[in-house]
């Protein structure tokens, strides 16, 4: 009997076909770059044409300097550049190692070509299987297909830390797809308008929530905003004093409110409620009788305080500023506190610039801001 695979084993499988796939692409792309090099080297190589010109010193002794420096030279020709080597052995092992490295190219060129070929004839074959995968699905595709997914919505289903992970991968993906592509952003907003609005007309429940829903949001924003409250008063109290349909609306609902509510729970609970506010009422009356009888006494004496400081009137002249000023706020004039015996005629006159008084025997006063300036 045949042991079945478990799903772990199989997937361990998959994963190890998918590491040997990826080898062998890196591999063959090893190759193609190795290929392109080599075809690179053959053609720099088939340019360039090797002369060895080999000059022997046969002629007769009185030949000159120049030639018998050239005599035993060798020179190697490339083009338009001249190597000269100063004997023939430098010359030939330049051309052995040259030959060693085109029987090289030439051996690594045939062996990238046999594996081009072989890459090539299987990228074939694979294509031809594809396309008969494609064309004729075979049961054992759509058995792999629907055992996989099969597999992912009981893992999603089961597994917390799964779902969890897959649900942050597809909402990253999603999000930098709708920030970066604009089209898709703009598609995303059209989708999500239209199917609103399809579910709000087509569904009873989905309308009665979304209408709950938004009349909760307004009542939490009127009670917590207060910026918001006033303006909404302020927009209906201008709604209602400025449009007689409006206003006429308004009481006709909460005329049929009253009515149509008007059970005995409502009585009652109405009831309560003026009870309470009547009861608050007589509270604050009470409050503030009490208060009042409580600070009677200090009213009344600072009351009785007032009338008296006030009951003669500002009739007191200050003798240096001539102000008319009450009683509490002068002092009597004393002119010996002032101008005392000892004191020069020059400073005594200047003193006495500052008051002016006549030579009366009325009491003088002075106010308490020119006594504590002079």
């Amino acid at each position: 009997m045949v042991r079945k695979k478990s799903t772990a084993t199989k997937a361990r499988t998959r994963k190890r076909a998918y590491e040997r796939k990826k080898n062998k692409d890196r591999v063959s792309r090893s190759w193609r770059k190795l290929l392109l090099i080599v075809t690179a080297v053959n053609k720099f190589l088939r340019f360039r044409r090797c002369d060895i010109a080999l000059a022997c010193s046969t002629s007769d002794l009185n030949t000159s300097q120049s030639n018998k420096i050239f005599l035993n030279n060798v020179s190697f020709v490339q083009k338009d550049i001249e190597f000269t080597y100063a004997n023939k052995t430098d010359a030939t092992n330049h051309l052995e190692d040259l030959n060693v490295v085109q029987a090289t190219i030439k051996s690594l060129n045939s062996k990238v070509c046999r594996l081009d070929y072989e890459r090539k004839r299987q990228l074939e074959i694979r294509k031809k299987k594809s396309s008969s995968n494609t064309t004729i699905p075979k049961e054992t595709t759509v058995l792999k297909s629907t055992r996989q997914s099969s597999w992912f919505h009981k893992k999603y289903s089961q597994d917390n830390l799964f779902r969890k992970r897959e649900s942050e991968r597809v909402t990253a993906i999603f999000q930098k797809k709708y920030t970066n592509n604009s089209n898709f952003r703009e598609k995303e907003k059209t989708r999500s308008r239209t199917h609103g609005l399809e579910k709000y007309r087509k569904y009873i429940t989905s309308r009665q929530e979304k209408k709950q829903r938004s009349k909760t949001y307004i009542l939490n924003k009127y009670h917590n905003n207060s910026d918001f409250r006033n303006r909404t008063k302020t927009e209906v109290l201008r709604k209602y004093y400025t449009d007689n349909s409006i206003r006429l609306k308004m009481i006709q609902r909460a005329l049929n409110s009253y009515r149509s509510d008007n059970t005995l729970m409502k009585r009652n609970s109405r009831r309560l409620y003026n009870q309470r506010r009547r009861i608050l009422k007589k509270y604050t009356i009470i409050q503030s009788h009490k208060c009042t009888i409580k600070h009677r006494d200090l009213y009344i004496n600072s009351l009785n305080r007032f009338r008296q400081i006030i009951r003669e009137g500002p009739d007191y002249i200050c003798i240096s500023c001539r102000l008319a000023l009450f009683r509490n706020q002068v002092m009597p004039f004393v002119e010996e506190k002032y101008i005392k015996q000892n004191m020069t005629n020059e400073i005594k006159k200047h003193i006495q610039s500052y008051f002016d008084y006549s030579s009366s025997k009325e009491q003088k006063w002075i106010c308490k801001l020119c006594l504590d300036k002079i």
